[in-house]
């Protein structure tokens, strides 16, 4: 069986179908399949800008989730 055939059958059974939360739950499972096929183009700007940032991790110049979140509750708590 083709992809067409088994498409045209899906449709052809999604027609009867009036559960809402089944529905719902199959459109989530379309829109991750067909979303993830996006291109996305980025001008030179951000493709250096992203590079920059490359560089930098690899340097180790970056610095770790926990420990800015460590620095927020303790600049919070003094204020």
């Amino acid at each position: 069986m083709t992809a067409i055939e088994i498409r045209n059958q899906i449709i052809k059974k999604l027609q009867n179908i009036n559960d809402i939360s089944f529905l719902e739950a199959l459109k989530t499972i379309i829109d991750s399949k067909t979303e993830n096929n996006e291109v996305v183009y980025l001008n030179k700007e951000i493709v250096s800008m992203l590079n920059e940032r490359i560089e930098k991790i690899e340097k180790g110049d970056f610095i770790e989730n926990d420990d800015i979140f460590k620095e927020t509750e303790k600049w919070l708590k003094e204020k």
